[in-house]
């Protein structure tokens, strides 16, 4: 029986650390995949729009879908390449925002793009916040001149 306890919690971590709010390159790589696929409802998901009012969430999903015009090519996927997660004591307590419980933990998460295995020079850099438990988009910017050689 404590052999089954430890094997369902264990699957349940993996599903936890899998899904869109699991690990920051998870979640950014989720993000850039659904900005470059132009579906703006899913790249939503992944972002921190708690204090965002209903026009702002609208302006968001124009943001991302001229994004995805730019970017203009979805066979690319978007891979990370380099994380960094700055994660602040448990006993510095926290924020709450419209019931939303911030710890203070945010991440950088860089990708790449590419098209099956070769490389491109443009990417996106993402800044995550750790939102009720979940990693979620606060910001993103785009990249160029990245490496172009397999890694």
């Amino acid at each position: 029986m404590k052999k089954m306890m430890m094997a369902v919690a264990g699957l349940a971590m993996a599903v936890v650390l899998t899904g869109c709010g699991g690990s920051p390159k998870g979640v950014a790589e989720d993000f850039m995949n659904a900005v470059i696929q132009r579906e703006t409802d899913k790249a939503v998901k992944c972002m921190d729009m708690t204090a965002c009012t209903p026009k702002e969430v609208k302006a968001e999903k124009e943001r991302l879908d001229e994004c995805g015009k730019k970017i203009n090519d979805n066979k690319l996927e978007a891979e990370a390449f380099f994380e960094r997660v700055n994660v602040v004591a448990e006993d510095k307590g926290y924020t709450l925002v419209n019931g939303a419980k911030y710890t203070g933990d945010n991440a950088i998460v860089r990708v790449q793009f590419k098209k099956g295995k070769d490389l491109k020079s443009d990417g996106a850099e993402i800044q995550l916040k750790k939102v009720d438990g979940s990693w979620k988009v606060t910001n993103y910017s785009s990249l160029s001149g990245l490496d172009t050689e397999s890694k």
